[in-house]
């Protein structure tokens, strides 16, 4: 399949994997470099709904979605296919970010994302899998309700936060206390930062 035909499925860009223990003398550059023209492009096609809070941006349209960190916008993570967005109360936002944790623990989920604060520095965690068992995490998970988390499950089978397996979850802390779940099933092809010759 020719990246022209991949791109006519949606695609996804994330900047996980260049988070992971980067060259941070070049980091700015190469992060430019590899992924500025494809996060301009996803956020120039969604340009919609907007469920901001003091972390991180979430924008949700009919070309899709995107969340970026505030503080540090190299943390991106951008898909062309629309989610489901719902509102949800405190309790059932505790029991989202808790099974999320345990999805992620338990080996289902490619990575983890839960911000807890604006602190200096942020109190976050990041969890990415680099292949089977082997994992990158910077910062520890926490008892309490994140700011925003967001989880990329991937054939983990029949889940009640990702149905179906494979798929992103986000939940993000709006300014009135409420909370809204961004769910896009499936997977599209992943945006490598590079452009592959078509032939």
């Amino acid at each position: 399949m020719s990246a022209r035909e991949r791109v006519g499925l949606g695609v996804v860009v994330n900047t996980d994997a260049a988070l992971v223990d980067p060259d941070w003398d070049v980091f700015a550059a190469e992060h430019e470099r590899r992924f500025g023209l494809a996060i301009s492009h996803l956020k120039s096609l969604v340009r919609g709904q907007s469920y901001d809070n003091e972390v991180m941006k979430v924008r949700v349209g009919a070309g899709g979605f995107y969340v970026q960190s505030r503080r540090f916008p190299a943390a991106f993570y951008g898909d062309t296919g629309r989610p489901t967005v719902r509102h949800v109360g405190r309790e059932e936002a505790e029991v989202i970010a808790w099974d999320a944790a345990a999805h992620y623990r338990a080996g289902e989920a490619r990575s983890l994302t839960c911000i807890y604060g604006d602190d200096d520095p942020p109190d976050v965690f990041f969890g990415y899998r680099t292949g089977g068992q082997r994992r990158y995490e910077l910062g520890v998970l926490r008892h309490r309700l994140p700011l925003h988390a967001r989880i990329l499950v991937e054939g983990a089978g029949a889940s009640e936060l990702v149905p179906g397996g494979s798929g992103v979850l986000v939940l993000q802390r709006l300014a009135d206390e409420r909370f809204v779940v961004l769910t896009a099933l499936g997977r599209r092809a992943p945006f490598s930062g590079t452009f592959e010759p078509e032939g």
